[in-house]
C-alpha cells in the first residue's frame, strides 16, 4: 500500500476511536507521521470533509463524509441475502428450519426461510406476519429496543390470546424481556401455533441498533434439553456471525445478547 494512502487510514482509525477528537501533535505522536506530512493530509481530509475540526478548532473528529461512505456501505447490504446462507447453515447444525424475521410495527414478518427435510406444520411461510409478544422473534427484537418503545408497547393493551399459552400479561412480559436483554434466548412456547416452539436471537446493524432476528422453529414433540442445547450453540454462533457481516462491533451493549449464554427458561 501507498504510504500517504495507509497514512490516511491510520489517521481516520485514530480518530474514530476518540470520542473527543484528537490534537494534531497527539496525532502525530501516536502514529509516528512527521508534522509536516500530518499537517498536508489532514488539510485534504478537512477539505474533503472526511475529518473536521472541533468547536475548539484544535481538535479533529470524523467528518460528514465518512457517513456519507457508510451509507453507500450499508445500502449495499441486503438482510436477506447476507442472512441465507446462515439459515441453510442452521439448518444443517439443528436438523430444524430456520427463519430470519424483521419488524413491522408491532408485528414480526419472515423475510427468509430455510425448510429441513423434517416436517413441520402450521410453520410461518415468507410474508406471514405475527404479534412482536407472541413469538419468539418477536421478544428477540422487541427486547432490543430502545426503553421508551418497549415501555410504551408494554402499555398499549394490545396483547390478545392467541392460544391458551399464549402470555399477555404485561409485567411477564417485561420479565422475559428484561432477561433477553441480557442475554437469555428468546423463547415461544406454543404461544403463537398450538404445537409450535421457537427459540429466536437479535441480529444488530453497524449502529448497534437491532435490525431483526433468526428464529428456529419445531414441533413441540421434538423439543427436549438437548435440542435447545443444540439450537441455543446454533443461533449464538450465527446471529453474531449475521451481526458482524453488518457491521456490528462488541463495543456496543447489544453484545450481550449473542456473546453469552443466558439463563433462558421456557414457559
Amino acid at each position: 500500500m501507498i504510504k500517504s494512502a495507509y497514512r490516511v487510514i491510520q489517521i481516520l482509525e485514530a480518530v474514530a476511536l476518540s470520542s473527543g477528537g484528537l490534537r494534531h501533535a497527539e496525532i502525530a505522536q501516536n502514529l509516528q507521521i512527521p508534522k509536516g506530512s500530518l499537517s498536508l493530509l489532514l488539510a485534504d481530509l478537512v477539505a474533503q470533509e472526511y475529518v473536521t475540526l472541533k468547536g475548539d478548532g484544535k481538535r479533529y473528529l470524523l467528518g460528514p463524509q465518512v457517513l456519507v461512505l457508510a451509507r453507500h456501505y450499508i445500502a449495499g447490504l441486503d438482510l436477506v441475502q447476507i442472512g441465507r446462507p446462515v439459515v441453510k447453515e442452521l439448518v444443517v447444525r439443528t436438523g430444524e428450519s430456520a427463519e430470519i424475521a424483521m419488524r413491522r410495527g408491532d408485528e414480526v414478518i419472515i423475510v427468509c426461510r430455510e425448510v429441513s427435510s423434517r416436517s413441520l406444520s402450521s410453520c410461518m411461510q415468507i410474508g406471514d406476519r405475527a404479534p412482536l409478544y407472541a413469538t419468539a422473534s418477536g421478544k428477540a427484537i422487541l427486547a432490543h429496543l430502545p426503553s421508551e418503545e418497549i415501555e410504551a408497547y408494554l402499555s398499549s393493551g394490545k396483547f390478545q390470546s392467541l392460544t391458551k399459552k399464549t402470555v399477555t400479561d404485561p409485567r411477564a412480559l417485561r420479565g422475559e424481556l428484561e432477561a433477553i436483554r441480557s442475554g437469555a434466548v428468546a423463547y415461544s412456547c406454543e404461544e403463537h401455533s398450538e404445537g409450535i416452539v421457537a427459540m429466536a436471537l437479535a441480529v444488530f446493524g453497524f449502529d448497534g441498533l437491532v435490525v431483526g432476528s433468526i428464529v428456529v422453529p419445531m414441533p413441540s414433540i421434538r423439543f427436549n434439553r438437548q435440542k435447545d442445547k443444540v439450537i441455543e450453540r446454533g443461533l449464538r454462533d450465527l446471529s453474531l456471525q449475521m451481526s458482524r457481516q453488518l457491521g456490528f462491533t462488541d463495543r456496543f451493549n447489544g453484545s450481550k445478547a449473542i456473546g453469552k449464554r443466558g439463563n433462558a427458561t421456557t414457559l
